[in-house]
């Protein structure tokens, strides 16, 4: 639906379609180490505040966690993080 969406003053990455939900999408990337240690409180915090100024407004946050090291990339899809 959109990406990199200015709310306020946070930001959306990808504002997606899933079936009948609307589903805010942080993308996170880290090298060597696991992306979602970047996840703390405050982030959740901001992240749905940031996603309740949308319209339509997400029914969920998931986050897309990307690991990148010397084999290449691991991703993971992690629904309904907040």
């Amino acid at each position: 639906m959109a990406s990199n969406l200015r709310a306020g003053p946070g930001e959306i990455d990808l504002l997606v379609a899933i079936g009948r939900r609307v589903v805010a999408v942080e993308v996170k990337t880290r090298v060597g180490e696991d992306p979602l240690i970047q996840l703390t409180g405050e982030k959740e915090r901001r992240m749905w505040e940031a996603a309740s100024r949308l319209r339509p407004r997400p029914s969920r946050i998931d986050v897309v966690a990307v690991r990148l090291d010397r084999r290449g990339a691991t991703v993971r899809w992690v629904q309904g993080v907040v």
